[in-house]
């Protein structure tokens, strides 16, 4: 599991170090052109990713989203998020990532679902088993914060974070209406 964390955190680092605009290009010097064509990279250009992203989710406001692609050195990022809102306390974001680092990523989300195959469905952090994604679940009750790592498709990592919800509900329900299978499909 602490493995799981140092990734996770380390596509939160990725996200800060790449930069993210509203869907606007922030690349690398190696990245995509002032033009807005895709960059020469092993990853899929955000804009690909984005149409995966919800639209809206009832109830809910859309605040922002984001999107940048980026080749550093070995390192190819391509990642779009949308945040929504609920009131001022409740916040919901789902991000999507593609990176050249997506094996480790994987591996990490594979194991920790494996790990926690044992658990009744009725557990808040029993992991998912899906036909387009493999992931695991969790719940900070002091932060009342959730987080849904899914590996979909072998390749691209999709994060549903919630804050202010009590419980997985919210983040399980996100991920289950995205488009895993078409994203799956993505190349």
């Amino acid at each position: 599991m602490t493995e799981i964390k140092s990734l996770v955190r380390l596509l939160g680092v990725l996200g800060l170090a790449l930069g993210t605009g509203c869907l606007e290009e922030r690349t690398g010097a190696e990245g995509a052109s002032a033009l807005g064509e895709a960059p020469a990279a092993p990853c899929v250009y955000f804009r690909q990713l984005a149409p995966f992203l919800p639209d809206s989710l009832e109830g809910f406001t859309h605040a922002t989203t984001e999107g940048s692609t980026g080749k550093y050195g070995e390192i190819s990022v391509s990642e779009a998020e949308r945040t929504f809102t609920l009131g001022e306390e409740r916040e919901v974001k789902v991000r999507i990532v593609d990176t050249t680092l997506g094996w480790k990523i994987a591996k990490a989300i594979r194991e920790a679902a494996e790990g926690a195959k044992g658990r009744p469905a009725s557990d808040p952090s029993a992991p998912i088993f899906w036909d387009a994604a493999v992931g695991f679940v969790r719940y900070d009750a002091e932060e009342t914060t959730a987080e849904a790592n899914l590996l979909v498709g072998d390749r691209f990592v999709v994060a549903v974070t919630s804050r202010g919800f009590p419980g997985t509900v919210e983040v399980r329900r996100i991920a289950r209406g995205i488009d895993l299978e078409g994203l799956a499909r993505l190349r």
